[in-house]
């Protein structure tokens, strides 16, 4: 049987194998004791610079990759599959007494989904004065009004998720792209609450792809 490489071994890196059996119990340490902290973190939302400040939940989304089967006229085979699916992003804001932020992302989806007329779709301008797209042809609305067309792209926004070490330093940066909302969730209210319990609302978004850095 051929030796193994021991500098870079067969799993990630590891010195051990399962096929020579050597270990470097030296090189197999962790380097980092601390525990990630779930109240550790911040995000950056381009677009919705408001609710932005009042983010109490978020999550990296998870991450499935597929596989398939090869038959055999044994045990069938599992072989890696070659397509990613990424879980949805979702967070939680509390929303602030005048309803500011709620209202930053409720326009924004009817600003997407145009429930009433066609002039709704993506009138609104983006809070961060970027324009992801070129503006298209002059079009004609339902008003009779001449209105230049603007890429939908400006409805995407990238978002960022940095989460902080115990010392409040940033250690992971998820960037996640063109992401769009599709949920924003019911606010309910009751009277027979004996404490104070303050409003949130969750939101989800769909994304293109989302990667990690770590330092």
């Amino acid at each position: 049987m051929a030796a193994t490489d021991l500098r870079t071994g067969e799993y990630g890196g590891s010195t051990s194998t399962v096929d020579s059996g050597t270990t470097n119990a030296l090189a197999r340490q962790p380097k980092v004791f601390d525990f990630a902290q779930s109240n550790q973190f911040k995000i950056y939302l381009p677009i919705f610079p408001t609710t932005e400040w009042f983010v109490v939940r978020a999550n990296i989304p998870d991450i499935n990759l597929g596989q398939t089967t090869q038959p055999t006229p044994f045990t069938d085979i599992s072989i890696v599959g070659d397509k990613i699916e990424y879980g949805d992003f979702s967070m939680t804001f509390m929303v602030d007494e005048k309803y500011h932020n709620y209202m930053e992302m409720y326009n924004w989806v009817k600003n997407i989904g145009f429930p009433k007329s066609r002039e709704q779709f993506n009138d609104l301008p983006r809070p961060d004065n970027i324009n992801r797209g070129a503006t298209l042809k002059p079009t004609l609305t339902e008003r009779g009004v001449v209105k230049n067309s603007v890429s939908d792209k400006n409805l995407y926004s990238d978002i960022q998720l940095t989460v902080l070490s115990s010392k409040n330093n940033p250690v992971v940066n998820v960037h996640i792209y063109e992401a769009f909302p599709t949920s924003l969730g019911s606010i309910e209210y009751n009277q027979q609450e004996s404490d104070t319990d303050y409003v949130t609302c969750d939101v989800s978004f769909a994304y293109t792809w989302f990667d990690i850095e770590t330092t």
